[in-house]
């Protein structure tokens, strides 16, 4: 019997070693970053156990290695948790997320929508001048707008839609005028805003330009729908 107990708690350290393996494994295949340093502080547990039941006596340098590790990893967890719990969103800003950034983490989206500010625009307000280059870009929430091409309307805009994307990502003038057609609620974006929080947050950039990638090819369906009706 002792021999047995002695044989198993020398394969422990073993044991404890593969599960931190397969649990760091586990932490770079998840995609929430909260998750992945959750993983990896129970990985970091099992290797610092581990380090302090070889036969011949502790392993200090990992264990300290590991709980260093640990610690590490819960502070940065404990980060994330204060500002989850901080980026509750607004009736409103949920509206808009499930439109417009529908994968994207609610962290990002409170730092993006932070930036922006609401707007109530009147029937017949006009958003973007043809030809003109906007310093703003609008994401509406509630009504809808006439999108007109030298005084010909050729497309509409409603809720969960950019309007001024194209000239916001070529930095060129507006090719179309948009205009309010009710009253229309939406958030606006000065261009110097977003720059300054492009320089903070790059990732923050990379999704609010694939959001904008994603309404494009919305738009671009629509009108190629529109165009096969009437043909």
């Amino acid at each position: 019997m002792h021999s047995i107990i002695q044989e198993n708690l020398s394969s422990l350290p073993e044991v404890l070693i593969a599960i931190g393996f397969l649990l760091t494994f586990v932490a770079f295949v998840v995609s929430d970053i909260l998750w992945l340093r959750i993983f990896t502080i129970v990985a970091k547990i099992a290797m610092a156990v581990a380090a302090l039941l070889p036969e011949n006596g502790p392993m200090w340098l990992s264990f300290f290695g590991n709980v260093l590790l640990i610690v590490v990893n819960l502070i940065h967890s404990t980060l994330l948790i204060l500002e989850k719990h901080r980026s509750s969103l607004s009736d409103e800003e949920s509206i808009l997320k499930a439109k417009a950034f529908p994968k994207m983490d609610r962290v990002f989206v409170k730092r993006l929508f932070k930036a922006a500010s609401w707007v109530e625009l009147e029937q017949g307000e006009t958003l973007l001048f043809e030809g003109e280059c906007p310093d703003r870009l609008f994401l509406l929430l509630e009504g809808k707008a006439f999108v007109s091409v030298r005084h010909r309307r050729v497309g509409e805009l409603g809720s969960g839609q950019f309007a001024g994307e194209m000239s916001f990502l070529t930095m060129e003038k507006a090719g179309a005028t948009v205009t309010t057609k009710e009253r229309t609620k939406c958030l606006v974006w000065e261009r110097s805003d977003l720059e300054k929080l492009y320089c903070k947050d790059k990732d923050l950039q990379a999704v609010l330009m694939a959001a904008i990638g994603m309404d494009l090819v919305t738009k671009i369906l629509m009108q190629n729908t529109r165009a096969t009706k009437f043909a």
